[in-house]
């Protein structure tokens, strides 16, 4: 082989192996945010369940992938159109509101949705581990400490 077709041959496979890492950036960079959302929210629903039981809820998980996706892509183009309206110059208040009512839409919706794919998981599991997984996700709750801002029990804002 002469020196002329082996630098052609290690600059065609450099080449393909470029061509691949670019694509691969580029897919990570294009999907990697909703994928490590989705990520996220199944290693936080299996993070304390036994083996036996992170299995079938994984799957369900996975079943629902797109869907999940779906809703989190809605959310975030609505925050997205949510920072143009705010960067306009003649934003109005009418704008602002309805840049909100989207985001609170699309927010809703993803909560739906992660609702509806939690009561699947949570049907496939026996009642004892129903109440434990529960109890842990609404202590879970319990134990994010108030806001300073946040309106007390009665509905009155703290004195200021």
């Amino acid at each position: 082989m002469s020196v002329r077709k082996g630098v052609v041959i290690a600059l065609f496979v450099s080449l393909v192996l470029n061509g691949v890492l670019l694509g691969l950036y580029a897919g990570h960079r294009l999907m990697g945010e909703e994928r490590h959302a989705m990520h996220g929210m199944a290693k936080q629903l299996l993070k304390d369940e036994p083996k036996e039981l992170a299995e079938p809820m994984r799957q369900v998980l996975e079943m629902h992938r797109k869907d999940m996706a779906r809703a989190y892509r809605k959310l975030r183009s609505a925050k997205r159109d949510m920072v143009d309206i705010l960067k306009q110059d003649s934003a109005t208040e009418v704008d602002i509101k309805s840049g909100f009512k989207a985001i609170r839409i699309a927010d809703n919706n993803l909560k739906q949705v992660s609702h509806e794919v939690l009561a699947t998981v949570l049907a496939t599991l026996p009642p004892e581990q129903r109440l434990k997984f529960a109890l842990r996700e609404l202590g879970r709750m319990q134990k994010k400490p108030p806001r300073p801002d946040s309106p007390d029990r009665n509905g009155e804002r703290p004195p200021r």
